[in-house]
């Protein structure tokens, strides 16, 4: 996964916000997941397909952070949704 990966939210979750934390549901298996104020501006960007790249520059828009950092925070969080299946890649 790269900063020119595309992703999109599974259609398999369901999410709502409260308090300015994203909350999901994997319809599937049930399991419910929470994201920060960070995870919730990138989950915010899923839900059409999107470069990684893109969703990097609105969380830099959002909080101070500097590129690299974004960029592999970013990523990281997005693999770890697609291993749990909120997240699908669109293409590699």
């Amino acid at each position: 996964m790269t900063v020119n990966t595309t992703v999109k939210a599974s259609p398999e979750v369901i999410s709502t916000e409260i308090d300015g934390e994203a909350v999901l549901m994997h319809v599937s298996n049930g399991l419910y997941y929470g994201l920060n104020s960070v995870g919730s501006v990138i989950w915010a960007n899923l839900e059409h397909p999107i470069p990684i790249s893109h969703v990097c520059a609105a969380v830099s828009e959002e909080f101070e952070v500097d590129d690299d950092t974004c960029t592999q925070d970013v990523v990281e969080l997005l693999r770890q949704l697609s291993e749990v299946g909120l997240v699908e890649i669109v293409d590699a």
